[in-house]
């Protein structure tokens, strides 16, 4: 509850903040305190703050680099000259219906573009990415340069390269290659930039406070652990990245109508800078950092134009002081995050129907053979033990359970069916869900949102009904918090629930693991050395809350550990693996007596 206080409070500081600058700005403009360069300075101001509110929305909550937000601005500028004008030329001259159908237009075209260039981009990271994107910024630039766009009672004409256009008399020229937009008719307002402002916080934080926001950020945090609890990675982040686009297109729509003329080098790649510029000082993912740092940063070399060359030395110090008020630990460019590197048993088995089978499962890299011909079965609601020295295969049998990796050979039926051709999101909604190794949990959100980021699957509703909130969306919400904090509860969180999930204690951190694996719901849970590195405190903790998840839940559990105490107190039965191959099963005391698990495993 306190996490979403935060962020209620948060998004209330930025919406109070955007009406007292517009009520202040608009009664000093009104009495003329302001000043002509001033004033010309307010819808511009509103542009930057919608781009970068959007660009935040792609960097600071997706973490992927976009360098290309001055050409989606672009895209939405000429947009909205083109629809402008071809208003006007049929009699539609009312300046608030063309500003609302030419912002509509702008915003619709950059979103597609945005789309469709997020489906190759997004199979870039970091550097390769921001290279794309910079680079599509660039070549939109250089179309706009070469395109000449009028029009007359025939229609449109169009020309590219040179200026050839024959029209009318009556006709008029739209875009004229390197000058640009020209006779444009303005209809942008201080008004009409407040309001999209307005819209645009109220997108990304409706957004952000969703299970898509969630999802996103999640994938921001660890993409590996994301698609274990059935987030399609690609898919969240295209959202995050038409959206962007999207508020960018808007943004350049509301400037383009703000000037009679403009030439397409304003949007070059110095503004995309400049935009990147503001989310980073504000804060990523801190939309009232942004506003602030926007505003001033735009409005402060005006301001210091007096000083002259002493300016510079005062804009510098501003920035630092704006890196550290509106900054919260988001100083750096977080791209990439750190990855943190540190009762049914089992008697009648023998008549049961098995939920997990492997079958002849082999896997090579390379020249490599890492698994092979493993045969193994594992029943309901049993605790199950996969063992054996280091590198005999055992992680590497869970990855290709979990469908990280994809078999070389076999088959594994999860209640009986075959996931020979799924992928990890798809082997998540199966059923099976997993811990690691190295704990991978979404170390910067809350420990409740780690827990609702696991019930991603489970919601119904769509991006209408989180942006509109409608009734859907919070009924499935209150029912998620509901479910969270029941689970937190019998994994005793619950006093840490608002707490970001980085603070925990390391045991904590492994209990919160498991809870975030519970909540995809599976049938098959696979636990990865849930022991290492707790004391034997923590350990017997640690066996009474399996025993108590078995029990509970009523499913089976798969666990790979090296703690032997631990092995044979809780297992019901019990897998080796040497140099990747089966070496023994049976019961605890079987493979405590069997002579190959002692010379290869156990030891004397």
């Amino acid at each position: 509850m306190k996490e979403k206080l935060k962020l209620n409070r948060n998004s209330a500081v930025s919406y109070s903040l955007v009406v007292a600058l517009f009520i202040v700005l608009s009664i000093m403009s009104g009495a003329g305190l302001l000043g002509r360069k001033y004033s010309a300075l307010l819808v511009p101001v509103c542009c930057y703050i919608v781009a970068a509110i959007g660009l935040n929305m792609n960097v600071g909550i997706s973490g992927e680099l976009n360098l290309g937000q001055a050409g989606f601005m672009s895209l939405g500028a000429f947009t909205a000259v083109i629809v402008a004008g071809a208003l006007n030329f049929h009699g539609v001259t009312a300046p608030a219906l063309v500003l609302l159908i030419c912002i509509i237009c702008g915003t619709l075209v950059a979103g597609f573009l945005g789309w469709l260039m997020s489906i190759p981009v997004l199979k870039l990271e970091g550097d390769y990415l921001a290279i794309v994107t910079l680079a599509f910024g660039q070549i939109i630039v250089n179309i706009i340069n070469n395109v000449y766009l009028g029009i007359d009672e025939n229609g449109l004409h169009f020309s590219f390269v040179n200026n050839t256009i024959q029209m009318q008399e009556d006709g008029n020229m739209l875009i004229s290659g390197p000058m640009g937009a020209t006779g444009v008719n303005t209809a942008s307002s201080f008004l009409a930039g407040f309001i999209l402002v307005l819209i645009s916080l109220i997108v990304v934080y409706h957004i952000m406070n969703s299970r898509n926001g969630r999802a996103i950020m999640a994938c921001r945090d660890n993409r590996i652990a994301a698609s274990t609890v059935g987030i399609n990675a690609v898919s969240e982040k295209t959202l995050a990245f038409v959206i962007s686009a999207a508020l960018g297109g808007a943004a350049g729509a509301l400037y383009g109508m703000n000037y009679s003329s403009f030439a397409a080098t304003k949007f070059d790649f110095n503004l995309s800078i400049l935009i990147l510029v503001y989310v980073v000082l504000g804060g990523l993912g801190n939309m009232t950092g942004t506003i602030i740092a926007t505003t001033l940063l735009v409005v402060l070399p005006e301001v210091l134009r007096f000083l002259s060359i002493y300016r510079m030395l005062i804009y510098a110090v501003v920035l630092i002081v704006i890196m550290i008020v509106t900054n919260n630990q988001t100083i750096r460019l977080r791209l990439k995050n750190l990855r943190r590197n540190r009762k049914v048993n089992g008697k009648g088995a023998e008549n049961r129907k098995p939920i997990l089978e492997v079958q002849d499962l082999g896997i090579d890299f390379g020249g490599l053979t890492a698994v092979n011909n493993l045969n193994m079965k594992i029943y309901p609601e049993q605790i199950d033990g996969l063992i054996g020295p280091n590198g005999a295969g055992k992680t590497t049998v869970f990855n290709m359970l979990t469908k990280v990796y994809q078999p070389t050979r076999g088959k594994i039926f999860l209640v009986g069916k075959d996931l020979e051709k799924l992928n990890p999101v798809e082997a998540s909604q199966a059923g099976i869900a997993r811990t690691f190794q190295n704990i991978r949990l979404f170390y910067n959100m809350s420990v409740i949102d780690n827990v609702k980021t696991g019930m991603h699957n489970h919601f119904h509703y769509n991006n209408f009904d989180a942006i509109f909130r409608t009734g859907r969306f919070r009924r499935e919400e209150k029912q998620a918090d509901q479910d969270a904090r029941e689970l937190l509860e019998i994994f005793h969180l619950s006093e840490y629930a608002d707490l970001t999930a980085g603070n925990l204690p390391y045991g904590q951190q492994r209990r919160l693991e498991i809870a975030r694996a519970m909540a995809t719901q599976p049938k098959l849970l696979l636990l990865d050395e849930p022991a290492a590195g707790m004391n034997p405190q923590e350990t017997e903790e640690l066996m009474a809350m399996i025993r108590e998840v078995r029990d509970h839940f009523k499913i089976a559990i798969l666990l790979i550990e090296h703690d032997m105490q631990l092995v044979m107190q809780i297992c019901e039965h019990i897998t080796v693996l040497n140099y990747g191959m089966l070496l023994a099963e049976g019961t605890p005391q079987e493979i405590q007596s069997n002579p190959d698990v002692i010379k290869a495993y156990i030891g004397d």
